[in-house]
Formats: C-alpha cells, structure tokens, sequence
C-alpha cells in the first residue's frame, strides 16, 4: 500500500513539474535538434509510473515537455513521430535507475537527466 502511494506522489510531482513548465537542471544542455537524420535520442519507460520527457527542435524554441506512460518509449528516428528526445525527469526526493548501454546501470535523485542523441535512455526504476 505504501508502495503505491510513493508511485502516486512520484507521478503527481512529474505531472505538476510538467504543467507548471519548470526544470531542474542536473546536467549540461542538451543538444537541440530536430529528429531529421539518425541519430535521435530516445527515452524508454520500464516502470510502473509516469516519466516526463523534453526535447527542443531548436536552441531558440522553449522545451516541449510530456509525460510518458508506463511501458512506452518516445524519440528515436525509426519511431513515429520523429522526435530528438533530449532528456527525462527525476523526481526530487526519489531514485531513478536508467541505463543507455547494456549492461549500465545509473541512479539519478532529482532534476532532468540529459540524454544524447546517440542514446536510448531505458528508465528501469523509481524509487521513493
């Protein structure tokens, strides 16, 4: 029961993150670039909670930012529509595991976490 409401407060944190239009910055700037050549970055989501995801076609643009659900993945040049995912959030308070090479394994514990355009960022866990 307590596990549950920890995945609930995590999601309601990154939905209200994503609808103010606020960012934590962890790491440095992303890269901006529209997806019209390979590589384009990509975020895949392998929890059971919603992740928030951003990207920008421009350096000029703002942030387009959304909430990716459980078991879906967004960005990458083969997948439709084409976006250069530069980044996903992790919930201030809590642990994120991800890796973007197999056999990696990272943690994050707050703010956007910058991801490549020559990576695919598998978000494995969150953990409040």
């Amino acid at each position: 029961m307590e596990s549950r409401t920890k995945r609930r407060t995590a999601g309601l944190a990154t939905a209200m993150l994503i609808a103010a239009g606020l960012s934590v910055v962890t790491a440095g700037p992303a890269s901006a670039s529209a997806c019209t050549l390979p590589p384009c970055g990509r975020v895949e989501n392998k929890t059971t909670t919603y992740i928030g995801v951003r990207w920008k076609n421009n350096d000029s643009d703002p942030w387009s930012t959304a909430s990716l659900a459980p078991g879906t993945g967004m960005g990458g040049y083969t997948y439709s529509p084409r976006r250069d995912i530069d980044g996903f959030y992790s919930v201030q308070g809590c642990r994120t595991t991800y890796s973007v090479r197999a056999g990696s394994q990272y943690f994050a514990y707050g703010g956007w976490v910058k991801v490549s355009s020559n990576e695919t960022a598998k978000v494995l866990s969150v953990t409040c």
